[in-house]
């Protein structure tokens, strides 16, 4: 909870509290994209010691609203549509390749792995926890991955930036995070049913709408 003065309440002063505090401020533009998030600035205004907002800052340098420049600071990362969009081309070709050996081997055990995984993100939109979703959501596509047991291709893919560029889309979605959830089912049902046309169809769907709403930012 937020005191009148901007302080944050005694009882509330916890690091992931203050995260939330700070990304809004990232989220409304109070903090501008370029513009650096000073510690010693946000520990003043929130009442509490830097410790706490040094770990804020970290974490959502790894959620990707932040970069960490060597000598510089933290700043508000600048968004790079076509390093985004860039990414999502190289994901679906790479997710599509894993699809065809996926449906051919997935056992039970793993499609239920992966369906919990799918449960645990939509619990996660329903308690509101915006991290818990992204992690979640990385997850899903992740397992698919491993399931293609195909380092090559497991290797390509975890240099896309899955959990940072994850963040990002569905920070600047304008579809809501329950929609974002649910447009996993066809993938999963495409597992379930080890139908390969379906499962190429449900990896293109979910990486165009992406890549629409993407193209669509001004």
């Amino acid at each position: 909870m937020v005191e009148a003065d901007g302080k944050l309440k005694k009882r509330t002063l916890y690091s992931d509290e203050i995260r939330e505090v700070i990304k809004q401020a990232i989220i409304s533009e109070e903090l501008k994209p370029g513009e650096r998030v000073v510690e010693t600035r946000w520990a003043k205004k929130l009442g509490v010691s830097q410790s706490p907002v040094r770990e804020a800052i970290r974490d959502l340098e790894m959620m990707g609203f932040i970069e960490n420049r060597p000598y510089q600071g933290a700043f508000v990362r600048k968004m790079d549509k076509k390093d985004v969009i860039d990414a999502y081309y190289v994901r679906e070709a790479l997710e599509m390749a894993a699809m065809r050996y996926a449906v051919e081997v997935i056992t039970d055990e793993q499609l239920v792995d992966i369906l919990n995984v799918m449960e645990e993100m939509k619990q996660a939109v329903k308690d509101g926890n915006f991290e818990l979703f992204v992690e979640k959501d990385s997850l899903f596509h992740e397992k698919i991955m491993q399931v293609s047991d195909n380092e090559l291709l497991i290797k390509l893919w975890n240099q896309c930036k899955i959990r940072e560029y994850t963040s990002i889309s569905a920070w600047i979605s304008d579809l809501t995070l329950e929609t974002l959830a649910e447009r996993h089912n066809s993938l999963y049902q495409a597992l379930k049913t080890k139908n390969k046309e379906m499962a190429m169809e449900a990896v293109a769907e979910h990486f165009e709408v992406l890549i629409e709403e993407m193209n669509n930012i001004a």
